[in-house]
């Protein structure tokens, strides 16, 4: 098994399609072809069992722990249109954070503190281990030692124009699941 550690900044990760934040980190030293702006292929989403810390600007732990996701604490329905009118969506709810829509919060913790750790790029360490993975890059679940996510799927590395068609063909038919009637 490879434990392959990530150093980076924290922050929610969300776009068109994503329909809510994911928490996640953006490695260091992925940045895109005019070496600005950051590139899908350092983004890291978090995932259960992952060993994480974020760090003060000093230097300081605000945050050092196992990431277990909870999906189900303080959820919110989702608000959709129906006969013309704003209603709550009797399945349909989802967690918040900050005013943000998200996929989960840490167990145990405040999802507004929680929040607080992915604002104002504060510095981070992501530990990951898969245990198909070997010192080669050779990976049971078929993923080299540096993917962008083990067990969730993601999207391929794509430049930008690509990503968003491949997003738009991993939504689907979303006006249908959003159960809106005029």
């Amino acid at each position: 098994m490879v434990r392959k550690e990530m150093k980076g900044v924290a922050f929610l990760y969300s776009e068109t399609g994503t329909e809510g934040g994911w928490w996640a980190m953006q490695e260091d030293g992925f940045l895109s072809k005019d070496g600005v702006h950051w590139s899908y292929e350092g983004l890291r989403e978090l995932e259960e069992g992952d060993d994480f810390t974020v760090y003060a600007d000093d230097g300081s732990v605000l945050w050092h722990g196992i990431i277990h996701q909870n999906t189900t604490t303080g959820l919110i329905p989702r608000q959709v249109v129906r006969k013309g009118k704003l209603v709550n969506h009797r399945t349909w709810k989802q967690q918040v954070s900050g005013g943000m829509w998200i996929h989960w919060v840490q167990a145990g913790i405040d999802p507004v503190a929680w929040g607080e750790l992915f604002v104002g790029n504060k510095r981070c360490l992501l530990k990951r281990s898969c245990p198909g993975c070997t010192l080669n890059g050779r990976c049971t679940c078929g993923l080299t030692v540096r993917p962008q996510s083990h067990g969730r799927r993601t999207s391929p590395s794509l430049d930008s124009d690509e990503r968003a068609d491949w997003l738009l063909a991993q939504r689907g038919s979303v006006s249908k699941d959003l159960d809106l009637e005029f």
